[in-house]
């Protein structure tokens, strides 16, 4: 047994097709990937589908409703907790999305960041490993309407953004076309709610994981909101933060000794391309292929280490670990270059990449109290 627990993360999973049948494994490429991720005692995810037999599709451009009998696929896959704080969670209505919370549930799998109400939603989730608990809290920033959940409405933990368009009348009259600043925050009480929920949860934990959906999902540039939200909640006394969202990984920030991982990317990716409209194809076509898988050790202050490999997304969806050194180079390359930009250094070693982290700052009693 370890001294401190590994948690494996993958990225985002947009599921549609079946990974196990009677005979086994249907995906032999994702053996590898899998291998590698339960090389874990826990491992995470970010769910972007909804598991059901009933619902309506709401608005939303691109929507997936699957076969319930995926989300057993994925326990047996090892997953054991899954973000269903996301934009696509709500996407064929409440009752769908209470069916997917249930159905996550019988697989062995703890879903975090939606709920019956509000309040469900915000309750973390505590998960033993290695004889130490680590709690959960998932939120997120995408809000569709009707998704946020309230008092009196099932839904996901919401963060709410404000976003304005920031127009300098010369600068435009003097370069017409150029693209306009858009400024955004997060809506202060939220994030007071959530700095309260991490400070309630502290105490009863050794590790605390913060999950936020955030940022855009069609690339790695961040949203003016992000990284004040990210120190906001590592400051409330969060050991990691986990972004998703972006299909490109993001890169990693270290603040207070801390991680905050902007995104690995996404995990599977089976968008539907046979039926898509214009309109999803463009998105698709902007959705990167190549995507990390992390392992996270923690240790007595915190994650002390974070190791990446990166993936390939096969013809059917199906991230590959890539183990040719040269192939998997251009995507840890890249990964490191966007971290150094946030005070992060990352180690390459042939396939691998690694960011060691040194004893966390302590949180000042300002932003524990």
């Amino acid at each position: 047994m370890r001294d401190f627990p590994v948690l494996a993360a993958a990225g985002d999973i947009v599921i549609r097709n079946r990974l196990f049948d009677e005979r086994g494994a249907l995906h032999p490429g994702y053996a590898g990937t899998l291998a590698y991720l339960r090389q874990s005692d826990l491992v995470w995810g970010s769910c972007e589908v909804q598991f059901a037999r009933q619902g309506y599709r709401t608005d939303a451009p691109i929507a997936y409703l699957a076969d319930p009998a995926i989300a057993g696929d994925l326990g047996q896959a090892g997953f054991g907790i899954m973000t269903v704080a996301t934009n696509h969670t709500c996407d064929f209505g409440p009752a769908a999305f209470l069916e997917t919370l249930d159905h996550l549930r019988a697989a062995g799998i703890a879903p975090v960041g939606g709920g019956r109400t509000i309040d469900d939603a915000m309750t973390p989730k505590v998960v033993t490993a290695a004889g130490q608990r680590i709690g959960f809290l998932a939120v997120s920033c995408l809000l569709p309407p009707d998704y946020a959940a309230t008092e009196a409405r099932p839904g996901i933990a919401p963060l709410r953004v404000d976003q304005w368009a920031e127009l300098h009348p010369i600068l435009l009259a003097t370069e017409p076309g150029a693209p306009i600043a858009v400024r955004s925050r997060v809506r202060p009480e939220d994030v007071a709610r959530l700095v309260e929920a991490i400070r309630t949860l502290r105490p009863s934990v050794d590790h605390l994981v913060v999950s936020v959906h955030w940022g855009y999902g069609r690339g790695d540039p961040q949203a003016e909101y992000q990284r004040p939200l990210g120190h906001a909640i590592i400051d409330a006394g969060a050991d990691l933060v986990l972004g998703n969202h972006p299909h490109s990984p993001a890169g990693i920030e270290t603040y207070r000794g801390r991680p905050i991982l902007y995104s690995l990317g996404n995990h599977i990716a089976q968008q539907d391309w046979a039926n898509a409209t214009p309109v999803q194809r463009e998105i698709f076509a902007q959705i990167d292929p190549w995507s990390l898988v992390s392992r996270i050790t923690f240790g007595a202050a915190g994650v002390q280490a974070m190791e990446f490999r990166a993936t390939e997304c096969d013809a059917q969806g199906m991230p590959v670990i890539i183990a040719n050194e040269e192939a998997a180079r251009p995507i840890l390359d890249r990964f490191r270059r966007l971290s150094a930009t946030m005070g992060t250094r990352i180690e390459i070693d042939g396939s691998e990449a690694v960011a060691c982290f040194a004893r966390a700052a302590a949180v000042p009693e300002s932003a524990a109290s």
